[in-house]
């Protein structure tokens, strides 16, 4: 049927209504999405042109940074602004440091082993280097075989006067090797010392710079400014801290800082940090022992630390040269005053030498005198060459306590020496040395000792180190990444090219309107 017959059609079409009376009459949808105005694209573009000035901002301190200590990688924060009247856009809500916490925790860990590790390697390649390896010239092993092999030459032509000072030659140089560790490990000892008194100068200086950045950072954020640089400095003081006692980090409110060492002992937490002292006490002798004066430990508001409130500061270089102090270096020097003691034993008295009293000092003296057990500390240093022998050489051959010279041929005295050195005796009761055997074999016993030990120090200074390597690779490559950061660069760079062509639309519309 044509439409023009349809009768419905007409009558039940909606009239028109012109689009001025429908924009008159319509009532307004308040849900309808409004218009964008161009005041509003123009603040929308400028958030974004701001955002990315602060972006470009961080690439660039990024890469700037990117080998600095203690430089944390940063990022711009951004949101989009909630619809409102004058809403859109992005809006930034300040610069975030990316850290790994936990990381970092593992780093200044593993940087106090492997501080302790480095110090404690040092001193035994000191003490190795002093004693010497087995079979080295120089060594005191070797320096004891030189004047066996004297007495033995001696006893072969008793009445070559050459033959006989060469025994005393030769004694002298034990003697003076063995001065010379002893010294040498005193000296270790005083280094420790002094080097604790430095330690603890700069610990209390680093908490006091920690606290003072406390307080600054809790400022600045305050202010609602960035304290990205302070944070940074902040972290840089912490790890010097952490290489001196092992260090645990508890963030508190307004960006502030706690520290604790990981034994639990308080280092700061509030506005003022603890104060540790500790009075060196200048050249050390072996009878200078930890808790006799002036020999000194760590204080606390100017109170000694017990034995417990020490134990609370292991790891980190502090422990390591209170170690060497305390323990180490005096193990040392107990073994070789247990060395010179039975070269001073076995040489002495009428069964090694018929012209001698018991008690009476033989060929080697203690300065001069006799010495016992109770009071071996520190003869390794006092040793010397009974000054008899020295002054008259023939006493090597007839008795040290003898008043005349006697048969010239008579080897007697000499083979008695050379049976006291090569019998197998038990060591004196000091506890360093335990068995059955000759003096040749306990030299060798301590230099085995001496090895052993910096071969320890030496792998576990090499774990420490490779822990430390491989934690700090992970940290650093959680860091800056300069591929990372030039995509980021790129990005910002398209960002500003669309709020830049979105102004430059909103520049060209207002000519054309202004030209209307």
């Amino acid at each position: 049927m044509p439409r023009s017959s349809r009768p419905w059609t007409r009558c039940c079409r909606k009239p028109r209504i012109s689009s001025a009376e429908g924009r008159r009459d319509r009532p307004r949808d308040d849900k309808e999405e409004p218009s964008m105005s161009i005041a509003r694209a123009l603040s929308n573009a400028m958030s974004g042109l701001t955002a990315v000035s602060r972006g470009t901002e961080t690439v660039a301190a990024n890469l700037a940074n990117a080998s600095t200590p203690g430089y944390a990688r940063r990022e711009v924060e951004l949101s989009p602004q909630s619809l409102g009247a004058n809403s859109g856009g992005v809006r930034i809500h300040g610069i975030a440091r990316i850290v790994n916490a936990g990381l970092l925790a593992e780093t200044r860990l593993a940087e106090a082993a492997r501080s302790e590790a480095a110090v404690k390697l040092a001193f035994t390649k000191d003490m190795e280097t002093v004693i010497g390896l087995p079979g080295e010239a120089g060594s005191l092993g070797n320096v004891l075989t030189a004047f066996q092999a004297a007495l033995l030459s001696a006893s072969a032509r008793p009445d070559d006067n050459l033959r006989l000072s060469t025994v005393i030659a030769a004694a002298e140089d034990l003697a003076h090797q063995l001065n010379t560790t002893s010294k040498v490990v005193q000296e270790a000892r005083t280094k420790a010392d002094a080097a604790i008194a430095s330690e603890v100068a700069r610990l209390n200086a680093s908490l006091e710079r920690v606290a003072y950045l406390n307080r600054r950072i809790a400022i600045i954020s305050a202010e609602g400014s960035d304290a990205s640089s302070l944070k940074d400095e902040r972290q840089a003081v912490i790890g010097q801290i952490a290489s001196i006692v092992p260090v645990q980090e508890v963030l508190r409110d307004n960006d502030q800082v706690a520290l604790f060492t990981t034994e639990g002992a308080v280092l700061l937490d509030g506005s003022k940090p603890i104060r540790l002292g500790f009075q060196p006490a200048g050249q050390l002798t072996p009878e200078m022992t930890v808790g006799t004066p002036p020999v000194g430990v760590l204080q606390q508001d100017s109170v000694d630390l017990s034995a417990g409130g020490m134990r609370l500061f292991a790891g980190g270089s502090l422990a390591a040269n209170f170690a060497i102090r305390d323990e180490l270096a005096p193990q040392l020097q107990h073994e070789i005053d247990s060395i010179a003691l039975e070269l001073y034993n076995r040489l002495s008295g009428p069964d090694a030498d018929p012209s001698l009293a018991n008690g009476e000092p033989g060929l080697f003296t203690n300065a001069g005198g006799a010495v016992s057990l109770s009071t071996m500390t520190g003869l390794a240093g006092r040793i010397s060459v009974n000054s008899a022998a020295v002054t008259e050489p023939w006493r090597i051959r007839a008795g040290l306590a003898a008043t005349t010279p006697g048969e010239v041929a008579d080897p007697a005295q000499l083979l008695r020496w050379i049976t006291a050195l090569d019998a197998v005796a038990a060591p004196p009761s000091s506890g360093a040395f335990e068995g059955q055997g000759t003096l040749s074999k306990r030299m060798a016993e301590l230099e085995s000792r001496i090895v052993t030990r910096r071969v320890f120090a030496e792998s576990d200074s090499t774990i420490r180190n490779s822990r430390y390597e491989t934690i700090t690779w992970r940290f650093m490559s959680l860091g800056v990444d300069s591929d990372f950061e030039m995509q980021r660069l790129l990005q910002y760079e398209h960002a500003y090219a669309a709020n830049a062509r979105v102004i430059q639309a909103i520049d060209e519309m207002m000519d054309h309107i202004l030209r209307i």
